[in-house]
C-alpha cells in the first residue's frame, strides 16, 4: 500500500534540466519564510533549473546573498535572468536588498504554483513551519482564505519540537510513523496538553512509531477541524492540492488522505511552491531584471539597527536596514513618515477620527474636585457622556491618555489572570496612571446592559466590560488609600441613569440633589448623542469619499476599545497605506436593516458586528475584517456568524486576532491576500 501511495504522488513532478546544460533566459523566485528560505530558477518552459531549501538559522539575508552569488556564477554568460520575484514574510526586505523586480503576497504565489500542477484546483492546503494557510478557489480565483491564529500547534515546528524532545531528527521521526499499525490518539489540542498525552502514552508502553503516527494525525485534525472547520470531504472540493514543507512528510500526507477519505495532489516540490509560484509570476510579468549582478553581489553589505520612531506617540520599533551603496529599508513602521513621505494624501480613517475625538476631550476645574476615569473598555464610547455629566455636577474630569506599552507595564503586576483579554489587562495600567497623578476619586461604571439600540434580542455588555471594576477593586491594593467608585448603573434612559446614579452618589457626595443630577444626566446624554451623530456622519463622509475617488472601503469590525493604539497596533494605518478607506463597525451599522442571525443575538457589540457584516455584504466596494481580542470568550461565536453572513452573500471573510504582541508582518499578509483575492475576482468578472 505504501509503495502505491509513493508511486501515485511521484507523478506530480515538475520537469527539470541541469543548469549546466541550459542556455537561454530564466526567471527566479525567492520565498523568504518564517523558518526557511527557498529559491527556484525556471526556464521559459517552466523547467526547474535550480532549487534551494533550508532553514534560516537566524540569517535569511545571508543565505539569500550566498545563494544569489552561487546562482550568478552558475548562470555565467549562458543564462540571462530576466526577472526575479520575492514572496513570504521577508518579501519586502529581500526585494529591496537585492533589487528584485517584483514582490507578491505568499497566498497568491502558492495559488499560482498549485494551478501549474492542477489547473482545476478548488482547494489548497499549505502547512508551513509556523502557519497553516487554506484557500478555496472558485472560478479560477481565490474565493476565501483561512489562516491559523496565534498558536502554531499543528504546524511544522510543532512536529519538529516533539521529534527533538524524543531524540530524533524530524525526517527520521516521521518515517517511523509510516510503519505504525496502532497510532496513539493524541487529539488535536495545544502543545501543553499534547505533552501530557504523549507522556501518558509512553507510560502505557506505546511505541515510537505509534506516537509519531499519532502526532501526524493530530496535525491533520488541527488543520481540518480547527482551521478549515470542515464537516465533510465535500466541504473541501474535488481537486485538492497540498503543499508546504510539513506535507513532504508522508505520514502527515497519508493521515490527511485517510481523514478526508480521498486522494489529493502533492507536488514533488511541495516545500518549494511559494518560490516556484513567485518564479512563474516573474516569468509572466518581467522581460528584463534589476537584480544585482555578480559584481554588485560580491560588494554587497548589510547592516541592521533598531530605533524608536519619534514622529508620533506610537513609538514604533523600527528596524533600519542599510545596504551597500546607501540603499535603505525600514520595517516596523505603522505609517509612511519614517520613510520621509511628508505629503501623503491621507485617506479617511474612522479609527484615527475616534482617537482624535477622545484626545480632545478635556475636563475643566470644578468646585467638587477631580474625578479620574480610565480610558479603557466601555469608556471608549461613553467618555462623552461621563465627561459632560460629571462636569455639570462640578467635577474636573481627568481622563488617562490613550494606551502605550508603558501603560500595560505599569499595571501588569495586579492582573489576576493571564487568560483575560488584553484590553482588560491594560485597564490596570490606566488606574495606576491616575494614582500617579494623585487622583483620589476614580470612576468606572458597572453596566450589565448597554444602551438599547433596538438592533438585537437584548443589549448586554460582555461580562468583562460590565464588571471589570470588581476585578480592579479586588486586585489593586493601592486603591485602599483612595475612593474607587464602580457603581452598578443603568444607561438605558435618562430616567434610569438618574435613579441608579442618585442612589450610588451618596457614597462620594450626599449633597448632590436629584434635580442637580437630572440636569447633569441630560447634559451627558446630549453629549453622547452628539458624539454618536458625529461618528455616523463621519462614516457617511468616508463612504462618500471612497465612492467619489474609487477606493475600496474596509470595515475594521471589532469593539469600540479596539481603536486604542496599543490594542490595534496600527492595523488601521496599515490598511490605509494599502489604499483602503477605513471605517469602524459602529459608524456604519445603522445604514442597514436588522438581520436575522442563527445565534442568540443579545450582545450590543455583537449586534453591531452582524449589521456591519450585512452592510459590507450589500456593497461591492466594501470589505470587512473582524478584529478579535485573543482570550475573548464571548467572541467565540461571532466569527462563525460573521463569516456566514459574508460568505453566503459571496463576500470574503478575514479575521485578525490581536493581543499584546505586535506582528504587523502577518497582518500585512492577510490584508494583501484579501486585496489579491479581490483583484482576481474583479479580473474574472471583467
Amino acid at each position: 500500500e505504501y509503495e502505491l501511495f509513493r508511486d501515485r504522488h511521484a507523478l506530480h513532478t515538475v520537469k527539470s534540466r541541469p543548469i549546466e546544460e541550459y542556455r537561454g533566459r530564466a526567471w527566479l523566485g525567492i520565498d523568504s519564510g518564517s523558518t526557511t528560505t527557498k529559491l527556484v530558477l525556471i526556464s521559459e518552459d517552466k523547467e526547474l533549473l535550480y532549487s534551494y531549501y533550508d532553514v534560516n538559522k537566524g540569517s535569511p539575508m545571508q543565505i539569500v546573498h550566498e545563494q544569489l552569488k552561487k546562482l550568478r556564477r552558475l548562470c555565467g554568460d549562458r543564462i540571462e535572468i530576466c526577472g526575479a520575484a520575492t514572496t513570504g514574510y521577508g518579501e519586502a526586505l529581500i526585494q529591496n536588498a537585492f533589487h528584485a523586480d517584483l514582490g507578491l503576497v505568499e497566498t497568491i504565489a502558492h495559488f499560482t504554483a498549485a494551478g501549474h500542477f492542477e489547473p482545476e484546483v478548488d482547494f489548497i492546503l499549505d502547512i508551513g513551519g509556523q502557519d497553516i494557510k487554506c484557500f478555496y478557489i472558485k472560478n479560477g480565483a481565490i474565493d476565501s482564505i483561512m489562516l491559523n491564529e496565534a498558536c502554531s500547534s499543528g504546524c511544522g515546528s510543532f512536529l519538529e519540537t516533539f521529534a527533538h524532545s524524543m531524540g530524533y531528527e524530524v525526517d527520521e521521526f516521521s518515517k517511523l510513523g509510516i510503519r505504525s499499525r496502532s497510532p496513539v490518539d493524541l487529539g488535536s489540542r495545544c502543545t501543553v496538553f499534547m505533552n501530557s498525552s504523549i507522556k501518558q502514552a509512553q507510560k502505557d508502553g506505546a511505541k515510537i512509531e505509534d506516537i509519531s503516527a499519532g502526532l501526524s494525525i493530530s496535525v491533520v485534525k488541527n488543520a481540518i477541524y480547527k482551521v478549515i472547520r470542515a464537516a465533510s470531504p465535500d466541504d473541501l472540493g474535488d481537486h485538492i492540492v497540498v503543499q508546504g514543507g510539513t506535507l513532504l512528510n508522508d505520514a502527515v500526507l497519508r493521515a490527511f488522505e485517510l481523514e478526508m477519505g480521498r486522494d489529493v495532489v502533492r507536488p514533488a516540490i511541495a516545500g518549494l511552491m511559494g518560490a516556484f509560484g513567485a518564479a512563474i509570476y516573474a516569468l509572466e510579468n518581467c522581460e528584463e531584471t534589476t537584480l544585482l549582478s555578480l559584481t554588485e553581489l560580491e560588494n554587497f553589505t548589510h547592516k541592521a539597527r533598531s530605533s524608536i520612531c519619534k514622529f508620533c506617540s506610537n513609538n514604533c520599533n523600527l528596524t533600519i536596514n542599510t545596504f551597500a551603496g546607501g540603499g535603505r529599508f525600514i520595517s516596523g513602521n505603522q505609517c509612511q513618515r519614517p520613510l520621509g513621505v511628508k505629503d501623503e494624501k491621507k485617506l479617511p480613517n474612522l479609527y484615527e477620527w475616534k482617537r482624535d475625538y477622545f484626545r480632545n476631550m478635556k475636563g475643566r476645574p470644578g468646585p467638587r474636585g477631580k474625578i479620574g476615569i480610565p480610558m479603557s473598555l466601555i469608556i471608549y464610547e461613553q467618555a462623552p457622556l461621563w465627561l459632560a455629566l460629571f462636569t455639570e455636577l462640578g467635577y474636573e474630569v481627568v481622563f488617562t491618555e490613550l494606551s502605550t506599552r508603558a501603560t500595560y507595564e505599569k499595571g501588569q503586576f495586579s492582573i489576576p489572570s493571564d487568560t483575560i483579554c488584553y484590553p482588560a489587562k491594560i485597564m490596570h495600567g490606566h488606574v495606576e496612571e491616575l494614582l500617579e497623578q494623585g487622583i483620589e476619586l476614580i470612576f468606572y461604571p458597572s453596566l450589565t446592559y448597554n444602551i438599547n439600540e433596538k438592533m438585537a434580542d437584548n443589549y448586554y455588555n460582555c461580562p468583562i466590560v460590565a464588571y471589570y471594576g470588581e476585578t480592579i477593586n479586588g486586585n489593586m491594593d493601592s486603591l485602599a488609600e483612595i475612593k474607587f467608585f464602580y457603581p452598578y448603573l443603568s444607561v438605558n434612559s435618562e430616567r434610569a441613569l438618574t435613579r441608579t446614579l442618585h442612589r450610588n452618589l451618596r457614597e462620594i457626595d450626599p449633597t448632590i440633589s436629584r434635580l442637580e443630577l437630572r440636569k447633569a444626566v441630560k447634559a451627558g446624554f446630549r453629549a453622547f448623542e452628539q458624539y454618536r451623530d458625529a461618528l455616523r456622519q463621519a462614516g457617511k463622509d468616508a463612504l462618500a469619499y471612497a465612492e467619489e475617488h474609487d477606493h475600496r472601503v474596509l470595515v475594521l469590525a471589532g469593539r469600540p476599545y479596539h481603536v486604542d493604539p496599543e490594542i490595534s497596533h496600527g492595523i488601521d494605518r496599515l490598511a490605509v497605506s494599502l489604499g483602503f478607506v477605513v471605517v469602524s463597525e459602529d459608524s456604519i451599522c445603522d445604514l442597514t436593516t436588522r438581520i436575522r442571525t442563527r445565534v442568540l443575538n443579545q450582545w450590543t457589540y455583537h449586534a453591531r458586528l452582524y449589521r456591519a457584516a450585512l452592510f459590507a455584504a450589500e456593497h461591492k466596494s466594501v470589505e470587512l475584517v473582524q478584529l478579535f481580542s485573543f482570550g475573548c470568550g464571548v467572541d467565540a461565536i461571532t466569527g462563525d456568524e460573521v463569516r456566514s453572513i459574508l460568505e453566503n452573500r459571496g463576500k470574503l471573510y478575514t479575521q485578525i486576532k490581536i493581543d499584546d504582541i505586535s506582528n504587523l508582518g502577518a497582518v500585512r499578509i492577510r490584508l494583501r491576500s484579501l486585496i489579491g483575492a479581490l483583484e482576481a475576482k474583479d479580473g474574472n468578472s471583467n
